[in-house]
């Protein structure tokens, strides 16, 4: 049985159940999975100081995982608050949505645009650019569009959220010649195939990408590289 922890890194658990029932759909019948939220932290993650609030208990969900006797972690927020961090501090594969969706895109097609929800563009692009920069798939990325609502309200009017973010996704593929979509958040669930019905490209689903690739490297007996994610020094750390 391949036991998968899912940390969602925010203050609130109005995601766990939603997540979990996305993950009982398509986990294989030998995978367990949990999510968590975290216990303190942001609220919502739209941009770099969100995710600063949330790291470190990220951190620690993620540990807490490890000694339980989970095979894998996925950070299960498109932003990837603490990933890093985790990588290094677990021998167990930690995977962060963002990079395993960004990572299908590039292979499914010559330009992927991500599309994400946020208070505006200027508050919520920049950070999302720093993940693409560190995969070093920046030069593939068409464009990233935001649907302006905050993230929380995605519990909200489910037809007017669909509606603003299909109306980026297709300005992403007519104005700026995207043929493969990425949603940008975790909680934009359920859009992917009205997406590609009207518009006709492959739609990446983050969370889902990352499920098979954490179920893959337990399979293959990988995780990240301590060459690289070097394990940190023991010393005090106090909260």
């Amino acid at each position: 049985m391949k036991k998968i922890r899912v940390v969602v890194p925010v203050s609130v658990d109005v995601w766990n159940e939603p997540i979990k029932e996305l993950y009982d759909q398509h986990k294989g019948s030998d995978t367990e999975v949990t999510v968590v939220n975290i216990p303190k932290g942001s609220a919502s993650v739209e941009c770099r100081y969100d995710a600063g609030w949330s790291e470190l208990f990220t951190v620690l969900e993620a540990e807490k995982a490890e000694s339980e006797g989970c095979a894998g972690v996925i950070i299960y927020c498109f932003g990837e608050p603490g990933l890093l961090l985790a990588k290094e501090k677990l021998t167990i594969p930690v995977v962060g949505i963002s990079e395993a969706g960004v990572h299908f895109a590039s292979m499914l097609g010559k330009r992927f645009s991500v599309i994400t929800v946020g208070p505006s563009p200027e508050i919520s692009v920049g950070y999302l650019e720093d993940n693409l920069e560190r995969y070093d798939l920046a030069h593939k990325c068409a464009s990233i569009r935001v649907a302006v609502m905050e993230i929380l309200d995605l519990m909200g009017d489910p037809e007017h959220e669909a509606q603003l973010v299909l109306a980026e996704a297709k300005k992403a593929v007519e104005d700026d010649g995207a043929d493969t979509i990425v949603l940008g958040c975790g909680s934009m669930l359920g859009m992917e195939k009205r997406i590609t019905n009207e518009l006709g490209v492959p739609v990446v689903v983050p969370g889902i990408a990352a499920l098979k690739v954490c179920e893959d490297l337990i399979e293959m007996g990988l995780a990240q590289s301590k060459r690289f994610f070097a394990l940190p020094p023991e010393k005090e750390r106090t909260l």
